[in-house]
Formats: structure tokens, C-alpha cells, sequence
């Protein structure tokens, strides 16, 4: 949490720039911002002005001395002087002032767009321009801020510089939007025909005031729901529970002779920024382990970073982070089935620079993964293999002391999991897994969250289908409602899939200890109790009806599986969830019979599973490493429908997407470990969840990798 100022268009005015940067509390004599302090401005930095250069000289200063603390997006004044941008105004920029703007585009400086979340939880996507109904629809319909954010600053071609040529009509690209015929009144007819709103906008470039005569450009609808603050020139605009502000001071060639940055306190940066394609990227450098919250800079040093940072309980510890190693991601288990999936994953979608390699006991075997990758894609013929043994903590240590982000696949996790996860605690290395085993986690809580807190380690559990669908999908819901009052989630699982020999396996051992457990669940029920000012439920419940209010029909199975324990902890963890939070799981099917069938099945195996030798023939049925064809996981799909009531709304939200056991949980966990590796995300430590440790930007990966997430008010 910082504070944050947003900054409208600039215009070629320095002395107006500097004025206003001095006003939030930079340094007179160079400008130097405070620590807490983080500067968005919105584009249009040179304009009709006296001194465009001198502007330009002023953000170069900052660029270069706190780029963590300065976002500079681009502006279509700018755009003109950029491949693909289109030359409109005879601006009097010199050429070393042209090559500095292609500069700051050409090294990732210059951005499209970012995201920003407020202390009241409210989340603002923030371009020159705004992000129009059509060009939304055209990005895909991204569900988060930092989703639209991350795909605009991707540079969509010709989305990015349409406008110019095209009249106010409803599709110009974030540079080119009229804020009153295409922002605004494009959003408010799409809510008034039943569209969602999915998140609130900042934004320059026009006005639908004109500040000097205090007139209205607009009448209708748009002026009816307009506030403007005329001294600080902002304009604000309701729209279908979100809010959309404009902030260009509209300098024109005099100046405004009164305006304002706008504030944001207690803000946090969701999304900063995004390496543009198709360039020569450098090793990645110290990661900022904060969501560029207002004011945080990475880390520097060679191996470890030291940071103080604030636990739950607002104890301020000492987190070491590795900076500067080997590699990047380590996949550990790439022999197994679903290890083999995730290594196809990574081969084919981490990004140009990511170095990262196979890990585990049997170096043959790993070889031939590398060769099977190498087959498909020829840039990993050297990926590089590493020794790695559960039974061998010492190479362990070596493992999670070379690497940035630990992905273990190496199950059942209960008998083989914790060494890895010790030596990743002790050395500050991030860990994901796929585990569904709720023993194995609350054990690694007790054994290890007080290591990886101070250690500044990242330990996320069920990074598959148990439990991403389930976290993230509930912290979609839960984001569309009112936080100020109860709030009650119920989810809904359908799907086709298949079964592997390592799922098979996890699942019979921890049917077969029960008592073990319920005794670690004690033993961290103790270390971690939930909040003593806010209730969080996750009631099991009995065979009912589906809800109506999910589009379903049939009977709700409940689900006995570690998905509710992830999202209560989620929920326990941010107060976003409200003061009365409950959440209920069930899978559903049509017909009573077989949801009867279903709870017979369980039990038989539940019950089978408690004498060794039967349970051990049943794994022998389907040995590990095996699992599912591809024509088998082609066939395979999972849909989850979470219907959220809070504050008198209700809204309805859904995930799914292809094979839920297999091809989607290979991808989840990619871009699990690549979220931690890459993007700017909260500030946290110790076991933490999907939702707490990486929320909208994880969901903006996997809505780019090609799974659906949806919402929809009812």
C-alpha cells in the first residue's frame, strides 16, 4: 500500500509538471519523489506548450532515477513519433527528442496501459485514452483491470492506433477514444442492454466540460450521471457500479491556472508494465516482490535481497529474497505424467529469456523429456538437467538454492513432498505444487510458514484444478459485491475427466489417514487461528438442488475436497471477503440416482482405502507416470459456477475451460510459477494461496492462455 497520483495530460507544460510533483511532495531541487510516493501519468506529455523537451527532460530524470516509482503511459501525441503511429500535428520536437521517446517504447517504458487497485477495493484500469466497449470485446473481454492492462500493453496491432481516421464511432483504441460518444456512452448502453461492467477507468486525452466557461459538451444520460471537481479538473462518471474518471486538465496553449494530480491513497499498482514482444530480453532482474505497490523498488544485490515487510499480524520481519540465480524455474518431476505435461507447457509459452530446467533422480529419463521437448521445439536441446532427490535433502538444498520458482509434480506429497518444501522455506525460494491433500498442507504450515516468512519464500499449494478454478473463482465473485456485509458464495462443479495413476494414488492415501489429519488440521487450527473480528465459513452441507440462480439444473453433490479450505483461507486472509463470509462446494448432476451413486462410490472407496493390501492392489490398477491419451484429455472439459449474494446483489461467475485433471492443471501450474516469477504481485510470504499470493495477475494469465473466466449480474 502507497500513495499514488495520477497525472493527466501535460501538454508541453514543464513548469506545470514541476509544480504539481513538488505539490505531492517531491524534491525541490531535483524532483527526487518520497518513498511512498508513485506518479501514473496518462500520455500527451508534449502538446501545444512552450517546452515539450523540457517535460520530456523531467520524466527522463525520473525513468532513470526511480523507475519503480514513475508510470508513464503513452499518449497519441507521443504515438506520432513511433512506428505505426500516425503524424498529426506539427509539434516542434527536435530529432534527439523524437529518439527518446522510441526509446522509452522500444525498452518497455512507454506503456499502453496499468491497473490500480484503491483502498476501498475498487479496481481502475488506467490508459490515455480509455478502453471502449468495442475494443474490450475485441481484447476478448477481460474480467480484470490488470487483464486488460497486460493485453493492451501487448501492443495489439491495429486495435493500438485506431482513431485517427476513424471519427468518433464507437471503436477507436486506447489513444483515441472521445470520452463522452465512445467512452462513456459506449459503456452506459452496453449496461442498459444487460452488459456487465467489469471494472472502473482512469483517463486523459478529452474532457466532456469545457473548464475555462464551466460548459457541458454532453446532455442525456452522460451529463446526468457526471460529477465534476472543477478546481482540481477531474470529471467522474457512474456507470454500472463502476466509476470513470478523466483527469486531462485540458492545458490547451495557455495552461490551466488551477488543477490537480489525482489522489489515490492507500493504492496498490496491479500491473506495471509488459515486455514488448519480438525483442533481445536481457536475464530478468531483482524482482519487485511488492504489486509495484506506490513507492516499493526492487531489490539490488548479487544473491539475496533484505526487505522489511509486515506480516498479518503486523509484525515487521526481516524477508531474504534470492535475486540473482542460476535459473529461473526448476521443474521438479517432469518424468511423471502430469510433470511431462507442465515441461510440454513451459517449452512451448515461457517467454524469450526465462531460464529454467528438468530436475530429478533419473538423469536417463530426464534426458529423454528433453529430447521429447526438443522434438517440438528446437531451442530446448540444452535445456539443462539437474540431480534432485526426495530422499536426498542435501540436493534438495542445492536445487532450491539455484533457483528463483520450485514447481514440484513429485506425489503423493504426504510421503515424498516436504523436504523440497523445507529446503525452499530455508533458502527464499518460491514453491508451487499440485497437491489436493489437505494433511500435507496443514502440515507444512506447522513445519515451515515461520521459515518462509522470514526466509520471504512463497509456498502456494494446489496450483491445478484443486484449487485454482475454486480461488480464483470465488475472488472474482467475492471483487463484484459490497465487502461491507455478509457474504455468501455458493460453488458449482461439472466435468468430464480422467484419472491418473498419481492422482489415484494421493487420493487413496489420504483417505487411508483420516486420524492423521484431523490431528495436523488441530495442530495448525492452533498456529493459525482465523479472524477474531470477521467469520469465515465453509460449511460441507448435504445433497440438495442446485441453486436456479447458477443456470443449472440437478442435484449438488457436496465435495469433500481441500478447494473450501483453500478459498477460506483466502477469505481469512483478505478482508476484501467481508466480516461474514461463507462458501459452500458441490459438484453437480442431473438426475437424484446418480448423485446417490456418487456418494455410494465415495464411501466404498473411502472405506476400501483403509486396508493396505486392497488399497495397494487399487494403485497397482493404475501405476504413476501413467494417465489419460490425448484423444481422451481432447474429450475432457470442467465448468465451475459460483453464484455470490452480498448487500442485496447477486452475481453469477463462471470458470472453465478444456481437461480439468491433466492439460488445464499443467497449464495452471506454469503460469502459477511464472506469476511469481515474473509479475509484479503483492507483497507476501510464507504459505499463502493463489488468490492472496497472485489474484488478478494469475487470472490474467490463464484468461490469456485460453480459460474462460466470466461474470455476469443477476
Amino acid at each position: 500500500m502507497g500513495r499514488v497520483i495520477v497525472i493527466g495530460d501535460v501538454g508541453g507544460f514543464p513548469d506545470q509538471l514541476r509544480a504539481a510533483l513538488v505539490a505531492a511532495g517531491a524534491r525541490k531541487k531535483d524532483l527526487r519523489l518520497p518513498a511512498e510516493l508513485t506518479v501514473i501519468q496518462v500520455g500527451d506529455l508534449v502538446d501545444r506548450g512552450p517546452d515539450s523537451s523540457g517535460v520530456l527532460r523531467i520524466v527522463a530524470g525520473r525513468l532513470d532515477d526511480q523507475p519503480d516509482q514513475w508510470i508513464q503511459l503513452l499518449g497519441n501525441h507521443e504515438s506520432q513519433y513511433l512506428p505505426g503511429g500516425d503524424q498529426f500535428f506539427p509539434q516542434r520536437l527536435s530529432k534527439a527528442d523524437a529518439r527518446l521517446l522510441r526509446s522509452w517504447w522500444d525498452d518497455g517504458r512507454l506503456r499502453v496501459a496499468t491497473a490500480v487497485r484503491t483502498a476501498d477495493d475498487d479496481d481502475y484500469l488506467l490508459s490515455h485514452a480509455g478502453l471502449t466497449v468495442a475494443c474490450w470485446q475485441e481484447l476478448g473481454e477481460p474480467v480484470t483491470a490488470a487483464a486488460a492492462a497486460r493485453l493492451l500493453d501487448e501492443r495489439p496491432e491495429p486495435l493500438l492506433w485506431r482513431g485517427f481516421y476513424t471519427d468518433a464511432d464507437g471503436k477507436s483504441g486506447p489513444l483515441w477514444a472521445e470520452a463522452g460518444s465512445e467512452l462513456y456512452g459506449e459503456w452506459l448502453d452496453f449496461h442498459a442492454t444487460g452488459g456487465f461492467v467489469p471494472f472502473g477507468q482512469i483517463h486523459g486525452h478529452s474532457q466532456i466540460v469545457g473548464f475555462r466557461d464551466r460548459s457541458w459538451r454532453v446532455t442525456g444520460r452522460i451529463r446526468q450521471r457526471a460529477t465534476v471537481d472543477w478546481a482540481a479538473r477531474h470529471v467522474r462518471l457512474r456507470a454500472g457500479g463502476r466509476v470513470f474518471i478523466g483527469v486531462d486538465p485540458k492545458h490547451g496553449r495557455s495552461g490551466a491556472p488551477s488543477w490537480r494530480p489525482l489522489e489515490l491513497d492507500g493504492a496498490t499498482v496491479l500491473f506495471s508494465g509488459h515486455q514488448p514482444s519480438g525483442m533481445e530480453q536481457p536475464a530478468p532482474p531483482p524482482r519487485p516482490d511488492d504489486a509495484v505497490t506506490a513507492g516499493a523498488s526492487a531489490a539490488a544485490g548479487s544473491v539475496l535481497s533484505t526487505t522489511r515487510e509486515r506480516t498479518s499480524g503486523d509484525a515487521e520481519v526481516t524477508v531474504t529474497r534470492g535475486v540473482d540465480r542460476p535459473y529461473d524455474l526448476v521443474l521438479f518431476g517432469a518424468t511423471g505424467f502430469t510433470g511431462g505435461l507442465t515441461a510440454d507447457y513451459l517449452a512451448r509459452h515461457a517467454p524469450d529469456g526465462c531460464r529454467w530446467a528438468l530436475a530429478g533422480r533419473d538423469q536417463a529419463r530426464l534426458a529423454a523429456v528433453r529430447d521429447r521437448l526438443a522434438s517440438a521445439v528446437p531451442g530446448c536441446a540444452e535445456l539443462p538437467l539437474l540431480y534432485a532427490d526426495s530422499a536426498d535433502p542435501a540436493s534438495l538444498d542445492a536445487l532450491a538454492a539455484a533457483a528463483r520458482v520450485v514447481i514440484s509434480t513429485v506425489g503423493p506429497y504426504v510421503l515424498h513432498g516436504e523436504p523440497l518444501v523445507a529446503a525452499c522455506a530455508a533458502a527464499g525460494t518460491d514453491y508451487v505444487d499440485l497437491t489436493g491433500e489437505p494433511e500435507f498442507i496443514d502440515d507444512m504450515y506447522v513445519r515451515h510458514h515461520a521459515a518462509a516468512v522470514t526466509s520471504g519464500a512463497r509456498l502456494v499449494h494446489a496450483c491445478g484444478f484443486d484449487s485454482v478454478p475454486h480461488d480464483l473463482g470465488v475472488c472474482l465473485t467475492v471483487g463484484r459485491l459490497p465487502a461491507d456485509g455478509p457474504i455468501r458464495v455458493d460453488g458449482h462443479v461439472r466435468a468430464h475427466g480422467s484419472v491418473s495413476g498419481g492422482t489415484l494414488a494421493s487420493a487413496l492415501l489420504a483417505f487411508s489417514r483420516r486420524r492423521r489429519t484431523a490431528h495436523v488440521a488441530r495442530e495448525r487450527r492452533a498456529l493459525d487461528p482465523r479472524p477474531a473480528d470477521r467469520r469465515v465459513r465453509t460449511p460441507l452441507g448435504g445433497l440438495r438442488r442446485v441453486r436456479p440462480e447458477s443456470g443449472l439444473k440437478g442435484w449438488a453433490v457436496p465435495l469433500p475436497t481441500v478447494d473450501p479450505q483453500i478459498v477460506g483461507r483466502s477469505a481469512a486472509a483478505l478482508a476484501r471477503y467481508g466480516p461474514d463470509f461463507a462458501y459452500t462446494h458441490s459438484a453437480v448432476v442431473r438426475r437424484l440416482p446418480v448423485a446417490l451413486a456418487a456418494l455410494a462410490g465415495a464411501a466404498v472407496l473411502f472405506v476400501l482405502a483403509q486396508c493396505g493390501p486392497v488399497r495397494r492392489w487399487l494403485m497397482r490398477r493404475l501405476p504413476g507416470g501413467q494417465g489419460p491419451s490425448p484423444q481422451q484429455r481432447e474429450r475432457n472439459w470442467f465448468s465451475v459456477r459460483f453464484v455470490g449474494e452480498g448487500g442485496g446483489q447477486r452475481v453469477v461467475a463462471e470458470v472453465a475451460g478444456g481437461d480439468p485433471g491433466y492439460g488445464e492443471t499443467a497449464k495452471m501450474l506454469a503460469e502459477a510459477a511464472l506469476c511469481l516469477a515474473f509479475d509484479p504481485l503483492p507483497q507476501t510470504s510464507g504459505q499463502v494461496t493463489t488468490a492472496v499470493a497472485m489474484g488478478d495477475a494469475l487470472t490474467a494469465r490463464l484468461v490469456a492462455a485460453g480459460l474462460r473466466f466470466e461474470v455476469e449480474a443477476s
